[in-house]
């Protein structure tokens, strides 16, 4: 009960703050009122929220290869549904990141990889994802400016932020990423930390020389991979970025590329502090306050917003859960006909029995036993012979 409930809690308090961040800083932000935002929202047809969707799908889809990239062996279906399942429950938790990686972790166990792979994995994809997050800032600057826009100083403060980030992240990759010595340094100290408090694990060859082998092992995996993470980043990006301007069009909320661009750069940003799950609430208001402050209509930058938000955040919460779903079931039901074949050996996973959907129940297996345990008599043979 405590493992259900805990989660449970969280994300009811998660969803509750998320809401009333939206509910009371969303028309204060954009000096409007929940009405006209709603009147907007009502102005998408069936067939505009059907285009949206499969323009949202197509963005995931071309993520997969930056996944696949870092993780030799992952297909791109299995890539598809690590980033959906990952998305789910990291978008239901505050600060859910960690519970996403758990859930992918046991994915790619289940799926044979190992963890120092998994490992890698997670390192490299989210670093890139770091990379593109930050790199975006800059060149939002650079395009109002060669724009001539005046509202360039709007973007002036996420601009800076952004790029001293990526500057700090890159002199700290290449710090950690050219030799061993900074890992073996912190591989010792955790070392002397494990002989000293006998609940933290030690590794048998040490975790100086254990960190330097995954270094070593990242720098290959980056080598020969970088472009395909790098760019298919890129291009999600600009896919989420052209979702935006779709969604912000059926709204009625006309904006140019420029000021499209701008408050997707806002949305990477914010979507950094998961104080919220998926930094819900925060993100709306910042977009929406970007938006209104470059020209756009105040209530159908918000409607617009608020529709952008329910695909990429809103459609991976079912879309996610129903693919963990599905992946659970098929390890249940796999583990369950590997039993069943353990103990008879004629049932066989895939054979007849499975096929017709049929397999023998617990009674009638507990009757073969006996029946195969009970002493054979003449009577019992003629009788098992009529």
């Amino acid at each position: 009960m405590t493992k259900v409930w805990g989660p449970g809690v969280r994300m009811a308090a998660g969803a509750a703050l998320a809401a009333t961040v939206v509910a009371l800083a969303l028309p204060k932000v954009t000096g409007t009122s929940w009405r006209p935002i709603v009147d907007a929202l009502s102005r998408p047809t069936p067939t505009q929220l059907a285009v949206l969707a499969v323009l949202w799908l197509l963005g995931l889809w071309a993520h997969t290869p930056s996944l696949t990239a870092a993780l030799p062996g992952l297909s791109h279906r299995r890539a598809l549904l690590l980033n959906l399942t990952g998305s789910f429950v990291s978008n239901l938790l505050p600060l859910g990141g960690a519970a996403g990686t758990v859930v992918n972790w046991r994915m790619a166990r289940a799926w044979g990889f190992g963890s120092a792979a998994f490992g890698r994995w997670a390192l490299v994809t989210n670093l890139a994802d770091l990379v593109v997050k930050l790199l975006l800032p800059g060149v939002v600057l650079c395009w109002f400016a060669a724009a001539g826009s005046s509202a360039t100083h709007n973007l002036t403060g996420p601009g800076v932020v952004g790029v001293a980030l990526l500057a700090v992240l890159v002199a700290t990759v290449v710090l950690v990423g050219r030799d061993d010595r900074a890992v073996r340094w912190a591989g010792g100290r955790l070392d002397r930390l494990a002989a000293r408090l006998r609940p933290l694990p030690s590794a048998p060859e040490g975790w100086g020389e254990r960190a330097a082998r995954f270094r070593r092992e990242s720098a290959d995996l980056v080598r020969a991979g970088w472009g395909r993470m790098l760019g298919a980043k890129v291009l999600y990006a600009l896919l989420q970025a052209v979702l935006l301007w779709a969604c912000l069009s059926v709204v009625g909320a006309p904006a140019t590329p420029v000021v499209v661009a701008s408050a997707f750069v806002v949305e990477r940003l914010l979507s950094m502090l998961v104080l919220t799950p998926g930094a819900t609430g925060i993100v709306e208001v910042g977009m929406a306050g970007a938006l209104t402050a470059l020209g756009v209509p105040a209530a159908p930058a918000a409607a617009g917003v608020l529709l952008y938000r329910a695909f990429v955040i809103g459609m991976e919460v079912p879309v996610g859960g129903l693919g963990l779903l599905g992946w659970w079931l098929s390890r249940r039901r796999a583990g369950h006909l590997g039993a069943v074949a353990r103990v008879h050996p004629t049932v066989r996973p895939g054979g007849r029995w499975a096929h017709a959907g049929r397999l023998p129940t617990e009674g009638a297996a507990r009757w073969s036993t006996r029946v195969s345990a009970a002493p054979a008599s003449p009577s019992a043979g003629s009788r098992s012979g009529a």
